[in-house]
């Protein structure tokens, strides 16, 4: 027996759906509404003027990293670069461990180093994470010669890896509330593989972890000298918007005034939209709050690229800058401090969906990220199910009618 939906019905269920998406999207302007009247322009500017994060220090981390060489998973470097990083942070007072993976014919290991919150009885947890593994063949580069030789990894590496130590220095002092995870992930970039390590994390996460989790916050290509932050969609809109607010008060947006009394020098352009696949598309598919910092343009435009430095050999340390390093850096730790990146439970109940309100003029037309790496399907997914939403209403109102 063939079961018909009367048009009413129809038309309740619609209702039902916009009401839904009303409600949801009031609850989380409640909760950012929140976090603006409890961070305010003045309160915001008081946290940044005693941050500390050390864009020099992170800067000799990235020379330091390039000079063990190529740091492939299971190769000598990437051990080197393991071995020291424990040795410094387990000194700073964190706890470290490392989980090995096997996948696509290579032993990959991740990087974890654990700090408790000051907070009294359960808290969430906030991951930060960087992949540490520099690409094994320079399949961009024009020198035919050069293409199979594996890349410094200077921007495409080591800048998050770089900032991701610098913050373990600093971050015990901060008596933060919530618990820390700094996630060195392996495995991201290896021939046609991407974000393996990232991908094994999260296959692994038990539902209490999941659960657990007030957020993940991604650090990729964030040393180039030319600095131009941009939105990456996946990710929460509402910590997406909270950056933003961050970024503005350290003059880091186009058209605010920072807490110097400085015009925003656009390193932070989130009215552009990149579509990028990366690590934290895996803990977005999960339903934990994802954000990503990252500069999706290395060097001068090349079409199908991500710049003319992007997986070449001239991704070395001199197309860095500490000054792009200390501005994300302080961007992160300004972030904690306010606890931007901390998510409450009705944030949470919210589908994981990004809500992106890039400038359409300045966003590509087609997505960004090269070759497999691409989120194409997100996009239309999105369209189709616009267009059955705008069907169904359609198809009511003709049955009404008729």
């Amino acid at each position: 027996m063939t079961t018909r939906t009367s048009p009413k019905a129809t038309g309740a269920w619609l209702c039902l759906l916009i009401a839904m998406m009303t409600l949801s999207t009031s609850v989380s302007s409640q909760n950012e509404s929140q976090w603006n009247v409890e961070h305010e322009h003045s309160s915001l500017c008081e946290i940044s003027e005693s941050l500390i994060f050390n864009g020099t220090n992170a800067n000799t981390s990235v020379g330091w990293q390039v000079s063990l060489g190529s740091r492939t998973p299971g190769s000598e470097p990437s051990a080197l670069f393991r071995s020291a990083v424990e040795e410094n942070v387990t000194a700073w007072g964190w706890e470290v461990y490392t989980q090995q993976h096997e996948s696509h014919g290579m032993n990959l290991t991740n990087l974890f180093a654990t700090l408790n919150g000051t907070g009294d009885g359960e808290q969430g947890r906030i991951v930060i994470s960087a992949h540490y593994d520099s690409r094994n063949v320079a399949d961009k580069d024009l020198n035919a010669s050069n293409q199979t030789l594996p890349v410094p990894g200077a921007n495409d590496a080591a800048s998050g890896a770089a900032i991701m130590i610098e913050l373990a220095r600093i971050i015990p002092a901060m008596n933060l509330t919530q618990d820390i995870t700094l996630f060195w992930n392996d495995a991201e970039d290896q021939n046609d593989n991407y974000t393996l390590g990232a991908e094994a994390w999260a296959d692994n996460l038990s539902q209490y972890e999941i659960d657990n989790m007030e957020s993940f916050v991604l650090l990729d290509m964030v040393g180039d000298r030319d600095l131009q932050l941009q939105e990456i969609y996946i990710g929460n809109s509402t910590l997406k918007s909270r950056a933003q607010t961050l970024g503005g008060a350290l003059g880091m947006v186009n058209g605010t005034v920072s807490c110097a009394g400085t015009e925003g020098d656009g390193t932070m352009q989130y009215n552009i939209t990149a579509y990028v696949g990366d690590d934290h598309q895996h803990p977005h598919e999960l339903g934990i709050p994802t954000l990503s910092f990252m500069d999706p343009q290395y060097g001068e435009k090349v079409p199908g690229t991500f710049g003319e430095y992007w997986h070449t050999m001239e991704d070395t340390p001199d197309k860095v800058s500490e000054e792009s390093l200390g501005a994300v850096g302080r961007l992160v730790e300004l972030g904690l401090r306010t606890e931007a990146f901390v998510i409450v439970v009705e944030d949470q109940g919210q589908s994981p969906q990004d809500n992106s309100t890039g400038d359409e003029d300045d966003a590509p037309s087609e997505p960004s990220e090269p070759e497999s790496r691409v989120i194409t399907g997100l996009v239309i997914l999105a369209g189709f199910s616009l267009s059955v939403i705008v069907g169904l209403i359609v198809f009511a109102e003709w049955k009404l009618k008729y």
